[in-house]
């Protein structure tokens, strides 16, 4: 995996932070965050390599001070950083820095480059128009391909491309070679055309601040898998400040960043899981009652128990936040933020396996599942319990617990079971334990205990 780390230094809000990029096989990373926190401040620093009065320009007074500085530790690149002089009061660098083409950062209105767009292509209409009447263009296929999978729409069979000077444009091509320039077409679609310009531009490292915001949300659920293709064919990595849930929810595992403030001078960048950020960035008020738990078998597990043997008379709602640590660190926020409420009123549900792990020691309860892992009690019982089912065999995984999940998804998928029949084995295997546990959810769901 590439690594890309920065680190800032008392900049605007920010009095530190040490960030690595770890960039999963997608090379796409994506970054959100509350308001203020620091995220564009974040793309700022990146912009310093092509404009380093980027502060100057676009920040209030004392942005950057005395002590100020930034550190870059890019892959296959040799250490810079900026850090601020005195006398000029401009962060600056006595570093050999890469080229401008090398570390793209694009940001919000009116800095980013794709506002400036607009006038370059008035400006170069007439040499357009030229163009255009001699022919002198081509089909934009890449282009088409990109923005047709992303809408699933045939509209943009016509899109060309020509170049004027050293700029490339685009434009759909009509009768009379009467055209529509590409900045004529929506907001969104013409943003889209700058993200495939600056992704095969040559661009090693790209960051794009506010990216949704142009995006309608059948474009945010789809532009996720049609950039993906593109970052491995130009060899490029592309990290996106967003704030869409719509398209943080198709982000791959690993891919998902969370930048906050716990109130002191430090600010942290941390691989968070969608709950998680979910949960944090716009919280779920308006429920009687919560349940976190680690992942989609849990919370189905549960969803199984409540089902069969429980009538909730407060309205409740089930999240998984991840593994262990984003089960702690989450707990302690709603401790400290009643992210969901009072902390009687949330629940923690975890495997077995990590109940020592756990060190959340606040007041919501914490129960576990009668085994020590779903899907691991499942694959290394299933001569036993699922004799008959047949699986065609696949190569393991390095940890077994990986080979347990692919095998729970191939049970469920060949149709022989289905989860919910895998989570009655769990209750069949374990009546006493999970007669305990739907105790301790009717406890939390219910007004009185429900009879059997």
């Amino acid at each position: 995996m590439i690594t890309d780390r920065i680190v800032v230094e008392n900049i605007k809000n920010i009095s530190h932070l040490s960030i690595d990029f770890i960039f999963p096989d997608s090379g796409l990373i994506v970054v959100t965050g509350k308001n203020g926190v620091g995220k564009t401040s974040l793309v700022k620093s990146f912009n310093l390599v092509s404009d380093p009065q980027i502060f100057q320009k676009s920040a209030g007074l004392n942005a950057i001070r005395k002590g100020s500085s930034v550190s870059f530790f890019i892959d296959e690149l040799p250490p810079f950083s900026f850090s601020f002089d005195e006398k000029l009061g401009v962060l600056d660098s006595k570093d050999v820095l890469p080229s401008v083409d090398t570390i793209i950062a694009e940001l919000p209105i009116p800095y980013g480059a794709r506002f400036q767009r607009f006038s370059l292509i008035s400006n170069y209409d007439a040499e357009i128009r030229v163009n255009i009447a001699s022919s002198d263009y081509h089909e934009a296929d890449e282009l088409i391909v990109f923005l047709s999978n992303i809408y699933s729409s045939s509209k943009f069979r016509g899109l060309k491309i020509t170049k004027v000077n050293k700029y490339y444009f685009y434009f759909v091509l009509q009768d009379n070679d009467y055209y529509v320039r590409e900045d004529h077409l929506s907001s969104g679609e013409f943003f889209l055309i700058q993200i495939f310009r600056l992704i095969t531009s040559g661009a090693k490292l790209i960051l794009i601040d506010e990216f949704d915001v142009a995006l309608d949300a059948a474009a945010q659920v789809s532009v996720y898998d049609a950039i993906r293709p593109l970052l491995e064919k130009y060899n490029s990595r592309l990290i996106l400040i967003t704030h869409s849930l719509a398209f943080m929810e198709t982000v791959d595992d690993g891919g998902l960043y969370y930048l906050e403030n716990d109130g002191s001078d430090v600010t942290t960048l941390e691989n968070r899981s969608f709950g998680y950020i979910k949960s944090d960035l716009y919280g779920f008020k308006g429920r009687d009652r919560y349940i976190i738990t680690e992942d989609i078998v849990l919370n189905d597990f549960l969803d199984y128990l409540i089902r069969e043997n429980i009538v909730s008379f407060f309205e409740y709602e089930i999240i998984y936040v991840g593994g262990q640590p984003q089960v702690d660190a989450m707990a302690a926020k709603n401790d400290s933020n009643q992210i969901f409420g009072p902390s009687k009123d949330l629940i923690i549900f975890i495997d077995n396996d990590i109940a020592e792990q756990l060190k959340y020691k606040g007041e919501s309860k914490v129960l576990c599942s009668p085994v020590a892992d779903i899907e691991l009690y499942v694959w290394e019982n299933r001569e036993r319990l699922l004799a008959d089912v047949v699986i065609k065999p696949f190569a393991p995984a390095k940890k077994e617990k990986d080979t347990a999940k692919t095998y729970w998804k191939k049970v469920i998928n060949s149709g022989q079971r289905s989860k919910w029949d895998l989570y009655k084995l769990i209750v069949d295997e374990h009546p006493r334990e999970v007669e305990l546990l739907v105790e301790s959810l009717k406890s939390h769901l219910c007004l009185d205990e429900q009879p059997n």
